[in-house]
């Protein structure tokens, strides 16, 4: 069994979190913390690139920001749906990886992509909890979900803050790592 995570962002494609949350995950790996990344796609439609390139930039950022776990989910990229499979597929990998805390994309976004992976992963965050869900693994949600407000021109004031200041040159680092997309 892998060890729990206390910080999980979930996202539409490589290169998401680091541009969404890449200094939080990193200030809270300096600080002792288990962080990790699920890709719930392996960003293969993108104009740039190729699946492989960006699973070579991707292992680069991981590395960059320090996480304990990056995994994939392997659905469609371009064509990401909020289906009963997807959640499913998506809520075993909590289970497994069992994360305190998890960072969504923020729920209203222009990309199709980025909108459904808000709404599938707070979805799959319920499922993994219900105790006759149809997915292996032992029931699990966690404690909190909080929503980064990258990409939006009209979002909300926050309710927090994190000062990544001291993580802001490994951000971009891990950010253009993906030389293929930036």
């Amino acid at each position: 069994m892998t060890e729990q995570l206390d910080l999980l962002a979930v996202v539409a494609h490589p290169d998401d979190a680091e541009l969404i949350c890449g200094g939080t995950l990193i200030r809270a790996a300096d600080a002792g913390r288990r962080t990790g990344v699920l890709d719930l796609t392996g960003g293969e439609a993108g104009t740039a690139g190729s699946a492989t390139l960006r699973e070579e930039e991707a292992r680069r950022a991981t590395e960059i920001l320090g996480l304990a776990e990056r995994r994939v989910a392997g659905l469609p990229d371009g064509a990401l749906e909020n289906t009963p499979d997807a959640r499913n597929r998506v809520a075993a990998i909590l289970r497994e990886l069992r994360p305190a805390t998890v960072i969504l994309m923020w729920h209203e976004a222009r990309h199709p992509d980025h909108r459904v992976a808000s709404e599938l992963a707070y979805d799959a965050c319920f499922v993994a909890g219900l105790t006759r869900a149809p997915i292996p693994g032992e029931r699990f949600r966690p404690r909190k979900v909080v929503y980064a407000m990258a990409y939006r021109e009209h979002t909300p004031k926050p309710t927090f803050v994190v000062d990544i200041s001291d993580q802001m040159d490994r951000k971009l680092d891990a950010v253009y790592a993906y030389g293929s997309q930036f």
